[in-house]
């Protein structure tokens, strides 16, 4: 077997309905530019209560899923494992396994990889639906009007269409003109990714709490190490009532009644990391262009005619 030029750890929990279309998002023929043999998915089950199974994906491919009992409520220990299992140089994550990608994203982050092996390329995330997901669900919005919104762009045919029925994420609000806290998907060099320590599993939290933060922080950190945003890519969250994308979001109580879901988040990273929570202040090269015209006031909100 060749080895791939692209490895993406996808990691999922409960996501019978999801993950599917996940991986269909993930492989040609719906991503362009690059060819079947160069990818390589490793799709981590973190102790769903029905297993995954590799004939939960009907396609082609190479295709490994591989689970983990002892991950917790946290991705953290189940994308690492994942990424160890990696063959290829270039290591993509997508910690929530319910995102569907846009038709170019695994080329275009490819081709920025080329700029520098030790670039780190992130992308915005966007929510399917009028809103973000933590509003709309409190307004009607549910998994049955999700996937009529799908075969109404009738998806998978233009995956580029999904930018007419979707909501920028909360952490994504400024588009591309301002650095995001986190992302949704990554790619980087596997060696570096491995050097760093991959994702913190002290992050033990619901959902991960801010891990995704703290990791984050620690790739843009280095003023010589490139940071790319890409433009006109990005991944779209399917309704899977998740940690932070159900109603209320990290506003909503915290299971423990301790404030709300984000102060606990909040405290535990302080804990983990000695410090309060600071948004990255690293500057990105932007990278791509826009293949649908409703995409132009996602990555450039504030920018207008």
């Amino acid at each position: 077997m060749s080895t791939p030029v692209l490895s993406i750890v996808v990691v999922g929990f409960d996501m019978a309905r999801e993950l599917p279309r996940t991986v269909q998002s993930l492989l040609p023929p719906y991503q362009q530019g690059i060819d079947l043999a160069d990818i390589e998915i490793i799709v981590v089950d973190n102790g769903s209560a029905d297993p995954v199974q590799r004939t939960d994906f009907g396609h082609e491919g190479n295709i490994t899923v591989l689970r983990v009992e002892d991950g917790g409520t946290s991705p953290c220990r189940a994308i690492n494992r994942g990424a160890a299992l990696a063959r290829a140089d270039r290591l993509a994550v997508m910690i929530d396994g319910a995102r569907m990608a846009s038709p170019g994203l695994l080329a275009t982050a490819v081709q920025a990889s080329r700029i520098d092996p030790d670039a780190f390329i992130a992308t915005l995330g966007f929510h399917l639906g009028p809103k973000v997901q933590q509003i709309s669900t409190s307004e009607g919005y549910t998994r049955a009007v999700e996937d009529q919104m799908l075969a109404d762009i009738g998806w998978p045919a233009d995956g580029y269409r999904l930018f007419e029925i979707c909501a920028l994420g909360e952490s994504y609000a400024h588009g591309v003109l301002q650095t995001p806290p986190e992302t949704t998907f990554f790619l980087m060099g596997r060696d570096r990714f491995l050097k760093m320590g991959g994702y913190n599993e002290a992050f033990t939290g619901l959902g991960g709490g801010l891990s995704s933060f703290d990791f984050f922080n620690r790739a843009v950190a280095d003023p010589e190490v490139p940071f790319i945003m890409l433009v006109g890519e990005g991944t779209f969250h399917q309704l899977h009532y998740g940690a932070t994308t159900r109603e209320g979001g990290v506003r909503r109580p915290a299971p423990e009644g301790e404030g709300t879901l984000g102060d606990v988040y909040a405290r535990e990273y302080q804990a983990i990391t000695g410090q309060p929570l600071a948004m990255a202040t690293a500057l990105p090269l932007l990278f791509g262009r826009l293949k649908h015209p409703a995409a132009r006031h996602y990555f450039f909100p504030t920018v207008h005619d």
